[in-house]
């Protein structure tokens, strides 16, 4: 049995079988529709042979490392909102988080993974960024399965529907009981959840979406401040 270690990380999916794999003498049984994540700088090694007909995806991939430590409990999913504007050149730095070792969805997964395969074995510089792209589907599909099962899914699914309705009706005045009708719950836990999703209250959400707005409308239209305030929900025109 090989024992490595590696600069990388590598994601391994099982999709039949059972594959034996120790990390800095933990060991983990990578059974059939699981995933584990090997990290980079640690001492790798298969523990013990398959017993069955055992196949595996095993994709090494490179990402920064944080100064933090890389394996941690994750306790929440705020989404605190970024400063974009219309002149963004570049990408505004990101995070995703993808689990340690986990049960996962084979029915979605290994289509994108099957697709990652076929472009990869006719690489080209075209299909080289679409390869990516896939890449970085894969790791949002587990992120999101891995959200749905945390003790937090509820009031985060909930907080990024706040969120979502506060952005639609920016126009309209604020109105709370119209939210609770709307989203049908009490407006005192769509606030709470907003508040774990994004850092802020439904009030201070909308400002800010409000002034973003505003913002784009000032720098790229010939409205008047009137007619400004009115398209942003702003119902006090000084």
């Amino acid at each position: 049995m090989a024992v490595w270690s590696h600069t990388c990380f590598d994601l391994i999916v099982c999709s039949k079988g059972t594959l034996f794999m120790e990390e800095n003498g933990i060991q983990y049984d990578i059974g059939q529709g699981m995933m584990l994540v090997l990290e980079p700088g640690k001492v790798h090694r298969g523990y013990r042979p398959t017993e069955t007909e055992t196949e595996v995806y095993w994709i090494h991939f490179q990402y920064p490392l944080p100064s933090k430590p890389l394996l941690v409990d994750k306790n929440n999913w705020q989404q605190p909102l970024l400063i974009a504007t219309e002149q963004d050149t570049e990408f505004k730095p990101g995070m995703i988080d993808i689990p340690k070792f986990a049960t996962i969805d084979l029915r979605s997964v290994v289509p994108l993974l099957t697709d990652m395969l076929k472009l990869h074995r006719q690489l080209t510089q075209y299909r080289s960024f679409e390869l990516q792209t896939l890449f970085g589907q894969l790791l949002t599909l587990l992120q999101n399965g891995m959200r749905k099962s945390s003790p937090q899914a509820r009031s985060f699914f909930l907080g990024e529907k706040v969120a979502s309705y506060l952005a639609g009706c920016l126009e309209l005045p604020f109105d709370s009981e119209r939210m609770e009708l709307d989203l049908h719950y009490h407006f005192d836990y769509l606030a709470r959840c907003l508040k774990q999703y994004s850092g802020m209250s439904p009030m201070q959400y909308r400002h800010r979406l409000q002034i973003d707005r505003a913002k784009r409308f000032l720098a790229q239209s010939e409205l008047s401040l009137v007619q400004i305030g009115e398209q942003c929900g702003f119902q006090d025109h000084n």
